[in-house]
């Protein structure tokens, strides 16, 4: 048993740590316009976080989940409305193009990927249908110039600035999901496509997520994204990995608030001492500690088992499970740990609290989590 980071992994992680720390100094300027400053993206760009997981023949660096992870725990300690774009590239939207993608497909847009010209999104998730994926309802009839798509879909991230789109659709409902649901490449500036409108969140994402629709929208016939009748499976496998990824979120995020805390709790007066003082403090710190040290274990080794070829559903399940709750469970420990400055704005671990919650929501709740572990498990008895 070796829990040493690989030196590239190792390396890669400490520059990422020193580039966080220099980005930091930004936030306030966030928080008060609202806007993201523009070096924060270029500096992403130039140090390669765009081309983490393509092949080196489109310009990538070709890494792993590990990698991904551990650079993800990193970037987690920023506003995610710094980093927001690289999610599509570090789940299930890069999974999708590289495994399922044609070759002309890739060849057309990676290479604008990586280099941060070509923003994506993800179009799976419906106003009626979330977790449950074979309740969608967009479809797309094939006619004798490709296909043609209708529908709608929302609570879409970079949906206002996305270039290309990945669109689920059924193309033979009769089939089910598992047989009729396909996946397709579509461009933004496709008649029909549009954007109608913003839905605010209370973190994480600015102006917020998008509602998008598909009003006969016409594509060619090579829009197709890997085999019809096939994205079911597209859907769940890409779903997998950005799960490890939501995961390290928190896992960031988490350890982020603990360091607060400690800081916190060591200057913090009461009493004639400091709030560290006294055991009821170092009780929530322990158990912030342990959570945190959990969580990342788990997620690392469930990281490096999909690495490996070895990457069971029910690990990435339990890892996004744990991570997401302990991350959750250390973020409000921490802001008790701060009291009445802990709910105040311009605090980052007020931040930190809005931003975390969402993580046991996104890519499957932790019910769906619960669920698909549950039936792995199963899967396994004689």
């Amino acid at each position: 048993m070796d829990f040493e980071l690989p030196d590239d992994v190792r390396e890669f992680r400490d520059v990422t740590k020193a580039i966080v720390k220099d980005l930091l100094q930004y936030e306030k300027e966030f928080q008060d316009t609202g806007v993201v400053p523009p070096i924060v993206r270029q500096t992403l760009i130039e140090n390669g976080y765009f081309a983490l997981p393509f092949p080196e023949e489109y310009g990538g660096l070709n890494q792993g989940a590990l990698m991904q992870c551990v650079v993800q725990i990193e970037l987690a300690r920023l506003p995610p409305q710094f980093w927001t774009e690289l999610r599509p590239l570090m789940g299930p939207g890069a999974k999708n193009i590289l495994n399922h993608a044609s070759e002309e497909q890739k060849a057309r847009i990676v290479p604008g990927m990586v280099s941060g010209e070509i923003p994506i999104a993800f179009a799976l998730t419906e106003p009626h249908c979330g977790s449950d994926l074979a309740s969608l309802r967009t479809t797309a009839v094939r006619n004798d110039d490709g296909w043609v798509i209708n529908g709608s879909k929302t609570y879409i991230s970079n949906g206002s600035k996305a270039k290309e789109i990945i669109v689920y659709a059924y193309t033979d409902k009769s089939a089910g999901a598992r047989g009729g649901m396909s996946a397709f490449l579509m461009n933004s500036e496709t008649a029909g496509y549009s954007v109608d409108g913003v839905i605010p969140l209370m973190g994480t994402a600015t102006p917020g997520v998008f509602e998008l629709s598909f009003n006969d929208c016409q594509v060619p016939a090579d829009a197709l994204m890997g085999e019809e009748g096939k994205a079911f499976h597209y859907a769940l496998e890409g779903l997998n990995e950005g799960r490890l990824n939501v995961g390290a979120t928190a896992v960031g995020m988490g350890e982020y608030a603990l360091e607060l805390a400690l800081e916190q709790a060591s200057i913090r007066p009461a009493f004639g001492g400091v709030i560290a003082d006294f055991q009821a403090i170092r009780h929530y710190l322990a158990n912030m500690a342990t959570d945190m040290r959990a969580a990342r274990l788990m997620l690392l080794e469930a990281c490096w088992q999909y690495d490996q070829g070895q990457g069971r559903r029910e690990y990435a399940s339990m890892a996004k499970l744990f991570a997401t709750e302990a991350g959750s469970r250390t973020v409000d420990s921490a802001l008790q740990i701060f009291g009445g400055a802990g709910y105040c704005r311009g605090y980052a671990i007020e931040r930190l609290y809005r931003d975390i919650r969402i993580t046991r929501i996104y890519e499957g709740s932790s019910e769906i989590q619960r669920n698909t572990i549950a039936r792995e498990l199963l899967k396994q008895v004689d």
